[in-house]
């Protein structure tokens, strides 16, 4: 897919080629400064249009770009991460990145060595990953746990707040595990489910028989949670409620299964 020679770009050196479905690199030979907003804004528009929702901006021909255009390099990649997408830089020379470092780009985008690079981050970043581990009732197996989902996580490239936030949430989880499964019980269950827009967690463990009583007491502390500051590990139910975007209960007599579910902010 060529578009650059379409009469609504007007921006001479501007081409975006497609090899794969869902994926676009728009190549760019000219200066990025506010003339080259309306053509690139287009073009990123004609890829959202034909389903290509991975967009990776190559500057390898590029030596100067001016602050309105980095504004709109994010406002770009806002719409295509709203779509479950996302924009990426590549080939950007050490004097340019400087110069979009100085203006806070790095905190936003990875600078990639080559268009090859970011579509092979693509690919991993645009898959679901699910996952489910039966663990030992033991506290180290927590910290294993928390550790294998951060780094699941930092390799997807999901912001260090967000990580955080999982990590509370299923240190808060996995000890009310060991903590409230019965005595026999030697395993707790961990599932995790992780694409661009949300997260959910699972974490089900086993309980002796409960009546009908305290069931309706285990549901009402979820529904109506009391912070308890003398928790070692924080607040427990009301932090959990707090940091994801739902919590679900399912209490049977023998099993008690707890989903949480976190959006993923753009």
């Amino acid at each position: 897919m060529t578009l650059s020679n379409s009469a609504d770009f007007l921006l001479e050196g501007l081409n975006v080629s497609s090899s794969e479905p869902g994926l676009a690199v728009i190549s760019i030979t000219s200066p990025l400064d506010i003339p080259a907003i309306v053509p690139f804004k287009s073009a990123v528009d004609r890829c959202i249009e034909k389903g290509n929702l991975f967009v990776v901006v190559d500057l390898g021909n590029v030596n100067f770009m001016d602050s309105p255009f980095v504004g709109t390099l994010m406002g770009c990649r806002k719409s295509l991460q709203q779509r479950g997408g996302d924009l990426a830089i590549c080939s950007a020379s050490q004097f340019l990145q400087d110069r979009l470092s100085i203006m806070g780009l790095d905190r936003v985008f990875h600078f990639y060595a080559t268009p090859q690079t970011a579509i092979a981050d693509f690919h991993f970043l645009g898959s679901k990953e699910q996952f489910s581990l039966t663990l030992p009732l033991q506290r180290n197996c927590v910290t294993l746990l928390r550790r294998l989902a951060c780094s699941v996580l930092a390799k997807k490239g999901f912001k260090a707040k967000l990580i955080f936030h999982i990590e509370t949430i299923i240190d808060e989880l996995a000890n009310n595990a060991v903590d409230y499964s019965d005595s026999d019980s030697r395993s707790f269950f961990a599932g995790f489910a992780i694409s661009r827009k949300k997260i959910v967690l699972v974490v089900k463990n086993s309980r002796g028989m409960l009546d009908e009583t305290e069931i309706n007491t285990l549901i009402d502390k979820y529904k109506n949670p009391e912070i308890n500051m003398d928790s070692p590990r924080g607040r427990g139910i009301p932090l959990i409620k707090m940091l994801s975007n739902s919590v679900n209960l399912d209490i049977s007599k023998t099993e008690i299964i707890v989903q949480v579910t976190k959006i993923v902010e753009v």
